[in-house]
């Protein structure tokens, strides 16, 4: 691709958190935006060029880059790696917010891609995957007795949403503190996660809650502590007519091939899953109880649930038939290793940041992780950092990325099967040599 503007290897590093942060460091960070600046030419030519032609609306991975003007872009993934537009390889923690738990490229899913490609992948007719990548999603949980497939996590929400309100009759939906925000959903009331305080309210609001939505695992504070509330949970809501759904679209298929439910042992009524069962691909389903699940097709439902996007592309079908039969296949092994790779990242980050006495301790629920400063994990129920380390997480990100290192906004990762042993600890490498800048520079507890 042919690129008309031009880039000065170091006019980029602006906006408002860049100023700041130029203007509280000392070498170490100005070193690492200047290298970065200097080695992603290509990506400004683009990003520049793009901004002619596309809005940035939805770019929000590269959220913290966009907010220090520095931009990049990804030409290539393989495995545990992925290569921007300038050539550079680096170690990816995002793998597509987690849904690539078999790494990028993967050889079985990419054979099952192209094989689909020769025979075509778009039709206006059900496909004969579909009922194959359904009983694999329904194998994952004995709470998953029926499934609809979607094109997104979103639209499986959303349909989730409506099948409660169809099934109860009842309009309010409530979601809970410190769960990822998504655009575009909403919920009419707020609990408070983990708090006994929450199951009070689920009752004193029986009469007008539909369904109660969580996060059983919140991707703001990966943990796997909250077991007997969960359990709670399940009983308040059976209790008091309130239908469960569990947010699955990072836990399903990662914590294990049941997701949370297999991990706590818990049934909730619906479950919601995201692009991972399409391999990464675009997709989402909806999986629960057959009586829930068949208000799909009520006609007399006083509101249609098959109104929310239904639907799957023959790609994505393929590609998920062939990520989660693989997955299934070898949960036995597969799974335990995934989790304990993800532990052992934690337990020596947070070895190696009390033994340099830093404010810094990294979360995990098996896989999944994310790393915060200050006593006070995030600052905020909602996932922001404490005032008195925004700079420092401003300026983290942007170590660990000059370092060959790719994490999610707000230091959050996971780990695939791709990743090797030698990735885990240029990871580690990365991640703790990072702090130590942090520290040099001064900026553990400044505003």
């Amino acid at each position: 691709m042919t690129h008309t503007a031009e880039v000065s290897p170091v006019g980029p590093i602006g906006g408002p958190i860049g100023t700041q942060i130029r203007g509280a460091l000392s070498s170490r960070t100005d070193q690492a935006l200047s290298a970065l600046a200097s080695r992603t030419a290509h990506s400004w030519m683009m990003a520049l060029d793009r901004s002619k032609v596309l809005p940035e609306v939805g770019i929000s991975h590269a959220a913290p880059l966009d907010a220090l003007s520095l931009k990049l872009f990804v030409k290539a993934g393989a495995g545990a790696h992925v290569t921007d537009m300038d050539g550079t390889r680096f170690l990816d923690l995002c793998l597509g917010s987690g849904a690539q738990v078999l790494g990028h490229a993967h050889p079985v899913v990419q054979e099952a891609i192209v094989g689909q490609c020769a025979r075509g992948w778009h039709f206006d007719f059900p496909g004969d995957g579909q009922l194959e990548l359904a009983r694999l999603i329904q194998s994952a949980g004995a709470a998953n007795e029926r499934v609809a497939l979607c094109g997104s996590g979103r639209s499986a929400a959303a349909t989730a949403a409506a099948l409660a309100r169809a099934f109860t009759g009842k309009a309010g939906i409530a979601a809970f503190t410190g769960a990822f925000q998504r655009k575009g959903e909403s919920a009419q009331a707020v609990l408070p996660y983990g708090h006994p305080a929450a199951l009070d309210q689920i009752r004193k609001r029986a009469h007008d809650l539909a369904a109660v939505m969580v996060e059983p695992v919140r991707t703001t504070d990966p943990s796997l502590e909250r077991a007997l509330w969960l359990q709670e949970l399940v009983i308040t809501c059976r209790e008091s007519g309130v239908l469960l759904i569990f947010d699955e679209r990072q836990t399903g298929f990662r914590l294990s091939y049941g997701g949370a439910q297999e991990a706590f042992g818990l049934m909730p009524d619906l479950a919601v899953y995201g692009k991972v069962v399409g391999g990464g691909l675009p997709s989402g389903a909806v999986a629960g109880r057959a009586d829930v699940m068949a208000m799909l097709n009520d006609p007399k439902a006083p509101e249609n649930p098959a109104a929310a996007r239904l639907g799957i592309s023959s790609l994505s079908v393929t590609a998920g038939i062939a990520a989660l039969g693989y997955l299934h296949a070898n949960r036995a092994g597969l799974f335990p290793a995934l989790n304990d790779a993800g532990r052992r990242l934690a337990d020596r980050f947070n070895a190696f940041a009390r033994g340099e006495r830093l404010p810094a301790e990294m979360r995990c629920a098996g896989s999944m992780f994310r790393i915060s400063f200050g006593a006070t994990l995030g600052g905020t129920q909602a996932g922001e950092p404490a005032a008195s380390f925004r700079t420092a997480e401003a300026a983290y990100g942007v170590l660990v990325l000059s370092r060959g290192v790719m994490t999610l906004p707000g230091h959050r990762g996971f780990v695939s099967t791709a990743h090797t042993g030698e990735d885990m600890e240029n990871a580690h490498a990365a991640l703790t040599q990072s702090l130590i800048d942090l520290r040099d520079d001064g900026l553990f507890g400044q505003a």
